[in-house]
């Protein structure tokens, strides 16, 4: 086996592991609300092994993991998604990383809305 079709076959493994867990999560008991929440934090791991990063970042913020969900949106690309968490659960995060974030998508969302053009040094 080359190692892309290693790593590739590994991918497929965790996501089919992830996918596993997400319906151990969905199938769990109202009432075993932690043991939910743990499983699509396993989920959420196995799809980041998988640099599956937008399936990863929902599964942690199933599991109530909002920084790790916020990084992982970032580290994606997903900002809307990753705004979307900052601003519904901003109070869950830490203020640093909070603080950070929000900064990172100030400057994605400027370069979006001037359309990658360069604004002058002094306007």
């Amino acid at each position: 086996m080359t190692s892309t079709t290693a790593s590739a076959a590994r991918n497929r493994a965790f996501v089919t592991a992830a996918g596993a867990f997400t319906a151990c999560a969905r199938d769990s008991p109202s009432k075993q609300i932690k043991e939910r929440l743990a499983y699509y934090g396993v989920a959420g791991e196995c799809y980041l092994e998988a640099r599956d990063l937008e399936s990863a970042g929902d599964s942690y913020r199933m599991a109530e993991q909002y920084a790790a969900a916020a990084r992982t949106y970032r580290e994606g690309g997903y900002f809307d998604e990753m705004v979307e968490v900052l601003t519904q659960h901003g109070d869950a995060l830490d203020n640093v990383l909070l603080e950070r974030l929000t900064s990172v998508a100030q400057m994605y969302y400027f370069k979006v809305y001037f359309n990658d053009q360069l604004v002058p040094k002094y306007c």
